[in-house]
């Protein structure tokens, strides 16, 4: 196997461990003992390994956080020691069993250079001895190798793409590849995928810190660069869902992710402005209750576009509604002002509960049912 960084035959590497992150089940002060056990058997041949007094100097002059280092922090470490290679690890404990993962990646490329792992109940030493020279053994430099950058390539075929989402015991699926890298969450994206109904789900989401360190302890994703939704603002996108299947949206229906499972149109109805008569006569069941304009009002979120409101569901899927006015015999008020939307929901003799909004204001209220107003229709989704 060809490693690590430059054309050099007769100088001895420098290579460091840094700190291996703590996940699911363990604290932060363990994994520093898992870490300075496997530090002491860490040696291989063709390399001097730097010592941890060096690396925390470089952390304390770059005003760096030892407990929340990123990998992009870590090469940046490398670069400044003038490191060949940097180690780097993940311990998470799983029902009872230790699982620590480590690898070496080369700071000049970033290329992950060599893994190794290890799962273990007891004999910590003794595991962490085994497993640091098994990685040892893996990068040692032989008498006479030349030294490359990056590790030669086996094939010139690239890896197949899993077909299907990736489960985590039973009940998270994992998207099988990552979107890539964002500034801020894609929501719009997301929103396509799950419209679209991708393997199967329309419900894809960014994952939590812990289902992150999940996906990690069973070598799903590696590094500490995923945005997540209850922490990192930015950076690589893979999402999960823990729902099941659900029944097929019918076409031109939006799944928000609503709670009570209501599918909204994308669209309002032709036709202009409907009394309430003539909205339930052409409608029927198919109009919102005022319950479930409630529900769109308390879950989602409400953006104001100059022309309407964008709706975004708990899903990341969105609507548009667009302020039509509304009419009073025949004339018609508020065009670009006013949004009004009948409900099926009556309200005493001669009115009915609507949906009225303007930039800033939305919700239900009571209106005559000889005024005209705008229709959205919803509907259940299809088994």
């Amino acid at each position: 196997m060809v490693l690590c960084l430059m054309a050099l035959t007769m100088t001895a590497q420098r290579a460091a461990v840094l700190e291996f992150k703590a996940g699911v089940g363990v604290s932060q002060a363990d994994v520093d003992g898992l870490c300075g056990m496997f530090t002491t058997g860490f040696r291989p041949a063709g390399y001097t390994i730097i010592e941890r007094s060096q690396i925390d100097r470089i952390i304390s002059e770059q005003n760096m956080q030892r407990s929340n280092l990123t990998e992009y922090q870590m090469i940046r470490i490398g670069e400044l020691l003038n490191l060949s290679c940097i180690v780097i690890g993940d311990v998470n404990v799983v029902m009872g069993e230790y699982n620590v993962d480590v690898r070496v990646i080369n700071v000049e490329s970033g290329v992950v250079i060599a893994t190794a792992g290890k799962a273990f109940t007891g004999s910590y030493g003794e595991n962490m001895r085994t497993l640091a020279q098994t990685l040892a053994g893996k990068i040692a430099i032989k008498p006479g190798q030349t030294v490359h950058a990056t590790p030669t390539p086996t094939s010139t075929q690239p890896a197949p793409q899993p077909s299907e989402p990736l489960v985590l015991y039973g009940y998270l699926k994992v998207f099988p590849n990552d979107l890539g890298t964002f500034y801020s969450e894609p929501t719009t994206v997301i929103a396509n995928i799950n419209k679209s109904q991708q393997y199967g789900y329309g419900t894809w989401r960014l994952p939590t810190v812990e289902e992150l360190n999940l996906m990690r302890a069973n070598n799903l994703i590696s590094g500490y660069e995923y945005m997540s939704s209850d922490g990192r603002s930015s950076g690589k996108v893979r999402l999960v869902t823990d729902k099941q299947k659900g029944p097929v949206v019918p076409a031109g229906y939006v799944d928000l992710g609503l709670p009570s499972g209501t599918l909204w149109k994308d669209k309002n109805e032709s036709g202009g402005f409907y009394t309430y008569d003539e909205a339930m006569k052409a409608f029927g069941n198919n109009l919102p209750t005022k319950e479930q304009f409630e529900e769109l009002k308390s879950s989602c979120k409400w953006t104001w576009t100059g022309n309407g409101y964008k709706v975004v569901g708990p899903s990341g899927a969105s609507i548009t509604l667009p302020v039509a006015g509304y009419r009073f015999d025949s004339a018609v008020y508020g065009v670009r002002d006013y949004g009004d939307y009948w409900s099926s929901t009556p309200n005493g003799s001669g009115k009915a509960c609507d949906f009225n909004f303007s930039s800033g204001r939305y919700g239900v209220y009571d209106s005559s049912r000889d005024y005209g107003f705008s229709v959205r229709l919803v509907a259940v989704p299809q088994n």
